[in-house]
Order: structure tokens, then sequence, then C-alpha cells
């Protein structure tokens, strides 16, 4: 198995992983964009937006995770790096893909090239077990906010250098991570 940054040469590839992987969402009655959308828009996420994939035999994609840049034509909702399309073929699941490639993700690239201060992603409340998920991984939930008809969306965190996170410009974010009592002492003013 191969861990990569994908090009616009796996976008069919990667369309036809996001299918299969959000149909179970889709069975719950929880909706994300990826569970439909078109290889045009998932060529243009793969220019903008770095993303990530395990291959295994014949160069088959069989899991994924993209990071959204704070600065790219589709930014996460906070001032840091986002994780999202977090997706694994369904014939490979209940094998730890999922964990180890976002942890690949995070500590090989946002960590150690963007050496950014905390990641962000977010998941349907209703789910019922991605948010625990998440937190095993040393997420925070932080914020709820209701997006879509239906579901409500949990918005998690994880910390890497919690003084350079509270230096970033993004005054709501660290407000709401204040509140939410995110940080190590809840208590000291920014």
């Amino acid at each position: 198995m191969n861990f990569e940054k994908l090009t616009v040469k796996d976008s069919w590839q990667l369309t036809q992983l996001l299918h299969d992987a959000y149909q179970a969402d889709e069975d719950l009655g929880i909706h994300f964009k990826a569970a439909d959308i078109g290889e045009s828009i998932v060529k243009k996420h793969l220019v903008s937006t770095p993303t990530f994939g395990y291959k295994g035999n014949e160069d088959r994609l069989i899991s994924t995770v993209s990071v959204r840049l704070p600065w790219s034509i589709n930014p996460g909702p906070y001032s840091l790096p986002h994780i999202g399309w977090v997706a694994t073929d369904s014939k490979h699941k209940h094998q730890g893909l999922a964990r180890k490639i976002i942890l690949d993700v995070i500590n090989k690239f946002i960590k150690e090239e963007l050496m950014a201060p905390g990641v962000t992603l977010g998941t349907a409340v209703e789910h019922p077990w991605l948010k625990d998920f998440y937190i095993s991984l040393g997420f925070t939930p932080f914020e709820e906010i209701r997006k879509y008809q239906d579901h409500k969306t949990v918005y998690l965190i994880k910390l890497f250098d919690e003084d350079d996170l509270r230096k970033i410009s993004d005054e709501k974010l660290r407000t709401i991570l204040q509140k939410a009592k995110v940080f190590k002492e809840d208590n000291d003013e920014f």
C-alpha cells in the first residue's frame, strides 16, 4: 500500500471512491456532498486542494483524505487546515485505513510541511460513530451549527501548538475555542 498525493489523473478513481464510501452515510439519511459529486468538480478540487490517498494493487485508490487550506479557493470554515473527504473503499472497511491515513496526513503534511498549530474537521452530529472516532484520534468538539436540513454539523479541532494557535488572527475561532474550553488554560485572556 502506497501513500501519495493525488493528482488530476486520479480524478475518476477518487470520484468512484467517494460515491462508494459515502453511500453508507446516505443509507443513514445523512447526505454529504461527496456522495454524488461529479468528476469535473473532483478535478478542480485536486488542482486546488491537497488530497492524499493509499493505493493498493494495480495502483487502485482505496482510501483518501483532503486538506482544505485557509488560502485556497475552497477554504475550510476556520483559519486552519481543514480535513475533508475522508473515505475508504467499502471492500477495505474495518481495517483501520481511515485512522491511518488521517494520522499520516496530519503528521506528514499538516504538522511537518505546513507547520500548522492545529487542524479542524466537521461531521454530522447525527452520525452514530464518526464524532467518537475523531475524538479517539485526539480531536475535540468545539462548535455545532446547522448548515444542512438533514443534519447538524459538529466541528472538531486537534491542537498541535496551543501558543501559536492563540496567536492566529481569526478572533472568532479563538473566542469559540476559549468558550468551548479547548485550551488547557481556559481562563486565560488572549
